[in-house]
């Protein structure tokens, strides 16, 4: 609170977005599933609508991202707000699987606010301080998803009360296109080509800005996030594996209650939220001189190993809870690192165009981890899925041995 209420005005709106976008899904996202089944779909059905969301998520991500590179962060952020929110308020009004089908991919299309907000933060804050907000916002991420599933399943609870669920996530992403209306204005430029840039885009058609989004992306020097991508592929899939039927894999492994379920899960976030809130201080004491991230990315993939194979052998249930702070302190110390990594690499104009190329990046993992993390689990039992996890982790340390030092926007 103390170091919330210390910051700019600027940087308030940003966290207050960043958590009324995450806690507005997870208020309807662990009800979802139940609802569908309810509407009479199957499991390959609810899994496909999953599919079908990541899909959408990998292919659009890069275009928006180029897309807010062309006509500002601002008008783009109120802008799928408005979309995103109708979309789930008719989620909670229809009564039909394929519908609620076809909201979800779009919802897919332009749910990308966590990407604008990275891309805002490095538009508007000072270089020296983007690490320490990158932490912040993952722990604002932690928080919502500790609380947002909660108040979520309480409301579900009710009579007719997924549809209360998906006005609340409307109203809330509602909330944040006045929020990003208001408050969240982009950087003005007052050079004659940029206010030239900013003529030209008014003039053009919707279709022209989305095509010319697209064609800019092969102006982007890819190259140079070749090593942060396969690091974030990494990381994404094995978490993807450890995480994937969590809640049935530890019941069945410790023979706990699902409420017990819960409270492991609520554990994890409160360490990953610790964890961000620190990153920036650890990386004064420890990674002054450690410029290309060489270091850090060793450091944390080398504890990622050990916290899956310690949770591969753990024999009980606090050992298995110990383990996973080892896991998650690593897990949010590299997600946090490795988006600063990526947005120190990228040029200022190209900002969008890598935070969500970056996004689709981990969609893919998304995409390939269920089919993967299935089909060990069905050949050599339901934890074998860990130890895949922490083979996958142990690539991000022959990777990270690999960097070179590269920062365009340093330089």
């Amino acid at each position: 609170l103390i170091i919330f209420l210390t910051m700019s005005a600027k940087v308030k709106w940003i966290y207050l977005a960043a958590f009324l976008d995450l806690f507005a899904v997870s208020l309807i996202v662990p009800s979802m599933g139940a609802h569908l089944k309810g509407l009479g779909a199957s499991y390959f059905m609810i899994g496909m609508m999953t599919s079908i969301y990541a899909l959408t998520q990998l292919l659009s991500g890069p275009v928006i991202g180029s897309w807010s590179d062309k006509i500002g962060r601002q008008k783009l952020f109120v802008t799928i707000y408005l979309i995103v929110g109708c979309c789930y308020l008719l989620i909670g009004l229809v009564n039909s699987y394929y519908i609620i089908l076809l909201l979800r991919a779009a919802i897919g299309v332009f749910k990308h606010g966590q990407v604008l907000i990275r891309t805002i933060v490095t538009d508007q804050i000072p270089i020296e301080n983007q690490s320490s907000l990158f932490g912040h916002l993952k722990s604002i991420a932690g928080i919502s998803f500790t609380i947002g599933p909660a108040i979520g399943g309480h409301l579900s609870e009710l009579d007719g009360g997924f549809r209360y669920v998906a006005c609340c996530t409307g109203f809330l992403l509602f909330l944040n296109s006045v929020i990003g209306y208001l408050y969240l204005d982009d950087v003005t430029k007052n050079d004659a080509s940029e206010q030239r840039k900013k003529n030209e885009h008014r003039s053009k058609s919707l279709r022209q800005e989305i095509t010319e989004a697209i064609r800019s992306l092969a102006d982007v020097n890819w190259r140079l996030f070749g090593q942060v991508f396969a690091l974030k592929f990494v990381l994404d899939m094995s978490a993807g594996l450890y995480h994937s039927n969590y809640n049935l894999k530890i019941q069945e492994r410790f023979n706990i209650t699902p409420k017990i379920s819960g409270y492991t899960i609520a554990f994890q976030s409160f360490v990953g939220v610790i964890t961000g809130l620190f990153v920036a201080k650890i990386n004064d004491k420890l990674y002054n001189s450690d410029a290309d991230y060489k270091k850090r990315n060793m450091h944390g993939y080398i504890l990622m190993v050990v916290g899956y194979l310690g949770i591969y052998f753990a024999s009980s249930l606090r050992v298995f809870l110990l383990w996973t702070v080892v896991l998650k302190t690593s897990h949010m110390f590299l997600r946090i690192i490795l988006t600063d990594m990526l947005m120190r690499k990228c040029p200022p104009s190209q900002t969008g165009s890598v935070a969500g190329t970056s996004n689709s990046v981990s969609n893919l993992a998304r995409l390939v981890t269920p089919v993967v993390a299935g089909i060990f689990e069905d050949t050599w039992g339901t934890n074998s899925a860990n130890f895949l996890a922490a083979l996958v982790a142990s690539i991000g340390i022959f990777i990270a041995l690999g960097i070179s030092r590269s920062h365009p926007k340093s330089q």
